[in-house]
């Protein structure tokens, strides 16, 4: 049997994100990881976190994140939303005052970010993850615009979001 995919999990690609959410690499170890996976002749199916940075590093998490996704060249992108679940080292974070999850606007506004900044060559992107508030699919770059212009009127109030009763894990 040939294993041709591989699932990474950066969640971020902000160095300082990655250290406060203990991932153990960073951006670089990330973009080696890629390689070495690509040049095996693997897929890559890549996961970002949107909240990770917590409303202190939000803007430098999104950013980050679209240029590890150009970097890495995913083949799959998925976008996960945070979750703090109690007794969590991030919940333990919060509890201190330590973390604060950013909004669901300040949230979205990460996801367009992503978007509308990373240049794979060639990625299916998803939001279908029961965390998230506003499911999308298309594949980057090509639907970038379109997927873009849903975030810009989700954000504008004229699309509705999957309400918080029906997000889980």
């Amino acid at each position: 049997m040939c294993i041709r995919d591989s699932y990474m999990g950066p969640e971020t690609g902000d160095d300082v994100t990655f250290k406060r959410i203990a991932k153990g690499s960073n951006f670089d170890g990330h973009v080696e990881a890629a390689k070495r996976a690509h040049d095996a002749g693997m897929r890559i199916s890549a996961i970002f976190l949107l909240g990770a940075g917590g409303v202190e590093r939000s803007e430098e998490h999104a950013t980050a994140s679209a240029k590890l996704i150009t970097a890495m060249d995913p083949e799959f992108v998925s976008a996960l939303t945070l979750t703090v679940i109690p007794e969590t080292p991030i919940a333990k974070m919060k509890d201190k005052g330590k973390f604060t999850l950013p909004s669901v606007t300040r949230m979205l506004e990460e996801l367009r970010t992503i978007v509308a900044e990373a240049s794979p060559t060639d990625a299916v992107f998803r939001t279908n993850h029961a965390s998230n508030y506003l499911p999308l699919a298309g594949r980057l770059p090509q639907d970038r615009d379109r997927i873009v212009a849903v975030l810009d009127k989700a954000l504008a109030g004229e699309v509705a979001l999957r309400p918080e009763w029906s997000r889980g894990l």
